[in-house]
């Protein structure tokens, strides 16, 4: 057992897991986007962080609802809830 104590991911206030993603088919930019979900309540999407910088990614993001996408928000809240 003290191996695992020093585990950062089976800390105290961490829920043993350092990151979930799941892959959604995004019907607000019509394609596939990663999100990811970190113990501490951090989500970040994939779609978001490759186009963001992006020459075209104004465009690309044009119908995107980041930071409050719906789909972000309940793949958070089931994660969380692990």
């Amino acid at each position: 057992m003290a191996r695992l104590a020093g585990n950062p991911a089976l800390r105290e206030g961490n829920k043993g897991w350092e990151v979930t993603a799941t892959t959604v088919n995004c019907e607000y930019v019509s394609d596939f986007a990663t999100i990811m979900v970190q113990p501490d309540g951090t989500a970040k999407c994939s779609f978001v962080n490759r186009h963001g910088k992006a020459k075209d990614g104004k465009k690309r993001l044009k119908n995107c609802k980041w930071p409050d996408c719906p789909l972000v928000a309940g793949f958070k809240e089931k994660a969380l809830a692990l």
